[in-house]
């Protein structure tokens, strides 16, 4: 399937028009469909730029530009030259969190009573080529330098050369999805899908339906040809269950049927639906705890807790931090075009820190620094961390760097009124434990731009 001519053929045999440009919005790909419902020749498209398409009247207005732009997925309609209308769903393929490519599904307007399943159609066939896609480049999905970390990933690969059931357990921000997306493209399931649901985010009434699917016309608002729900879509693939602790009790006995029988029902059906669909689940919450409670079924706790991995929190594995710190540093320079670093104070800043809000937190810090600071070599500034390193700490940081004398002052200055204004409860008490007059520590605290309410 390495031919180009190849996929040209596969392409044409879909009965839905498609057209695929580069990140750009330069024409790489048009299909028989596509020249058939819209009366467009693909000689005429590829090769061009979507403006130039437009320009020259070919077509009203471009999904592609507006997918770029969005780095979403959107649906139009679209005015043809030969008048004709059509509806149109584009979707972005990424490359880490770059657009690679822009794919457009089309159809005739007149089928728009079907448009939802088609939708639903076009997004699976999309998350399909993007896992390829992610699993085409090999590249490691993790950071693992510390030895309990290690030990993590070691695990997840032994256990993913076998179907039992896994709980991922830890805090929240500590990698729970990255673990189980390592143990699912390590398993014989990673040319199926891994689909992901969180059930704490999810209305309880819309989690049943997204997992189990529906009938047609089962309840009020129910489309005509029913749902297909997760748990079936995945079908020789992966269901990570996020949050599983949030579950509701009456669902938890419909996948504690899942997970005993490998069959599935429908609502509004008594239909039971074999399925070869492997689950992983991971919570942040004290599973024991909830059985206790009577909040979390203790049948559905033992039938998870086959295979346990835990997660440790950042702040117990913090030869990880500065691996991680560059990983993200090289990601969001490539991604901004930036060429920024950090200084070895503010590495020793970042290690010295508790984090947390584990990975999830440091990943958005290292953005927020590398995002506000004018500096392409940034060190502790302030203001600048959400937190005040210590006085000591910033003595001890500055003596081994060479910065203006003025900003380092500044810099601790800052920090001495920051910490003098969650102490003392008045302007007179700062300035008498700081020996300043109150005149120059109202000013001073102006200066810093540090709230102050006597």
């Amino acid at each position: 399937m390495q031919d180009p001519k190849n996929w040209e053929k596969v392409f044409d045999t879909f009965t839905d028009g498609i057209y695929i440009t580069n990140a750009d919005g330069l024409t790489l790909q048009v299909n028989r469909a596509y020249e058939e419902i819209t009366g467009l020749n693909a000689e005429n498209l590829i090769g061009k730029y979507m403006t130039q398409i437009v320009q020259e009247g070919y077509l009203s207005t471009s999904i592609t530009q507006k997918v770029i732009e969005t780095k979403k997925p959107v649906s139009i309609e679209q005015e043809i030259k030969n008048g004709k209308k059509v509806a149109l769903n584009g979707f972005p393929i990424f490359d880490q969190d770059e657009i690679l490519m822009v794919v457009s599904f089309v159809r005739d307007v007149t089928v728009l009573n079907k448009i939802e399943e088609d939708l639903k159609h076009s997004r699976f066939l999309i998350d399909q080529y993007q896992q390829r896609l992610n699993k085409m480049q090999k590249t490691q999905n993790y950071v693992a330098e510390s030895q309990e970390f290690k030990n993590v990933m070691s695990l997840a690969h032994k256990v993913a050369n076998v179907d039992s059931t896994v709980l991922i357990l830890g805090e929240s921000g500590t990698g729970k999805e990255v673990v189980a997306r390592e143990i699912h493209e390590q398993s014989h399931r990673n040319n199926s899908l891994f689909l992901k649901i969180n059930c704490g985010a999810i209305p309880e009434n819309l989690l049943e339906s997204e997992l189990f699917g529906y009938e047609g016309g089962s309840f009020t608002g129910a489309k005509k040809n029913g749902h297909i729900g997760i748990f079936e879509m995945a079908n020789k693939g992966t269901v990570f269950l996020d949050e599983i602790g949030d579950m509701p009790l009456h669902l938890q006995v419909k996948l504690l049927r899942v997970l005993q029988e490998k069959t599935i029902s429908r609502i509004g059906s008594t239909k039971s639906i074999p399925i070869d669909t492997r689950i992983i689940a991971a919570t942040n919450r004290n599973l024991e705890e909830m059985v206790q409670d009577k909040t979390f079924r203790q049948d559905l706790y033992y039938r998870l807790n086959v295979v346990s991995i835990i997660l440790p929190p950042l702040r117990e594995r913090k030869t990880d931090i500065p691996p991680l710190i560059e990983h993200f540093v090289n990601n969001i320079n490539e991604k901004y075009r930036m060429n920024k670093k950090l200084s070895p104070s503010m590495l020793k800043c970042l290690m010295d820190y508790d984090w947390p809000g584990n990975v999830r937190e440091l990943e958005n810090i290292i953005e927020r620094i590398l995002v506000t600071s004018e500096e392409n070599e940034i060190i502790p500034k302030a203001g600048l961390l959400p937190w005040n390193p210590s006085v000591a700490s910033i003595l001890e940081l500055e003596a081994d760097e060479i910065i203006p004398l003025k900003e380092a002052y500044d810099n601790l200055e800052h920090t001495i009124l920051q910490n003098a204004a969650k102490k003392y409860k008045t302007t007179y008490e700062i300035a008498e434990a700081l020996q300043i007059s109150q005149p120059s520590v109202s000013r001073k605290l102006k200066k810093h731009k540090i709230k102050w309410n006597e």
